[in-house]
C-alpha cells in the first residue's frame, strides 16, 4: 500500500484514464451494440429516425472518449473535497495534498467496478436493451429490479453496490497508512466525509429527478 501511494499522481492518472478508456471503447464494440441500439428504439423511432442518431453517436464517440479524464478528475476532486472538510473540522491537518493523493489511488476501485460490470454483462448478461446494461450487477437495484420500486429510488438503489462498500474500506486504508491512523477511526473518518458526500450526492441527483422527470 505505501508503494501504491508513493507512486507519481501524473503517471497513476494516465494508467486509471488508459483502462476507462479501453473499457468504454469495449463496451461500444461489444455491448452497446447497433442490433441492441436498434431494440432499444425502435419502439419510440423510426428505422430512419434511428439511423440518423446512429451517425450522430458514431460522430460524437470520439468526444465522449476525451472527456473521459475530466469525468475521473471531477469524482477524485469531490472525494478529496469530502476528505479535505472532515480534515478541517477536526483540525487533523493532513492537509489537501495528502487527501487528494489517497482519494486518487483509491480510484482504482471504481476503474475495477466498470471492468467487472462489463465482464459480467459479456459473459452472463441478459439484456435487450440499453437501459438493462445501466443497471450495476452488484447492487442493490438488480436484486430488487426496478420494477418494484418507484423510478426515483432507481438511482439510489443501483448506488447501493458491492463496490461502494470496498472503495469505503479501501480508502479507509489508505488513509489508515498514509496518516498512521487507527484503520476503525479512518473508517469512521471516511464513512463521515465521503460516505456522507456520496449520500448527498445521491439525494441531489434524486431531487433532480424528481423536479424534472
Amino acid at each position: 500500500m505505501n508503494k501504491l501511494l508513493r507512486l507519481k499522481n501524473v503517471y497513476y492518472f494516465l494508467i486509471l484514464c488508459a483502462c476507462t478508456l479501453l473499457f468504454a471503447f469495449l463496451g461500444e464494440h461489444f455491448l452497446f451494440t447497433e442490433s441492441l441500439l436498434y431494440s432499444t428504439l425502435n419502439e419510440q423511432f423510426t428505422n430512419e429516425q434511428i439511423k440518423i442518431i446512429l451517425n450522430l453517436r458514431d460522430k460524437w464517440i470520439g468526444f465522449s472518449y476525451l472527456l473521459i479524464p475530466v469525468f475521473i478528475i471531477i469524482r477524485v476532486l469531490y472525494s478529496s473535497f469530502c476528505l479535505f472538510l472532515g480534515d478541517l473540522f477536526q483540525e487533523t491537518k493532513w492537509g489537501y495534498k495528502r487527501l487528494y493523493n489517497i482519494a486518487l489511488k483509491a480510484d482504482i476501485v471504481f476503474i475495477s467496478s466498470a471492468i467487472c460490470v462489463f465482464y459480467y454483462y459479456l459473459i452472463f448478461g441478459d439484456y435487450k436493451t440499453t437501459n438493462d446494461l445501466s443497471i450495476h450487477p452488484f447492487s442493490l437495484l438488480a436484486v430488487t429490479g426496478q420494477e418494484s420500486i418507484p423510478g426515483w429510488l432507481v438511482f439510489a438503489y443501483n448506488s447501493i453496490n458491492v463496490f461502494e462498500l470496498i472503495y469505503l474500506i479501501f480508502l479507509s486504508l489508505l488513509i489508515h497508512i498514509s496518516t498512521q491512523t487507527g484503520f476503525i477511526k479512518a473508517l469512521i473518518f471516511a464513512l463521515l466525509t465521503y460516505g456522507v458526500g456520496n449520500y448527498l450526492y445521491v439525494i441531489a441527483i434524486t431531487f433532480l429527478y424528481i423536479n424534472f422527470s
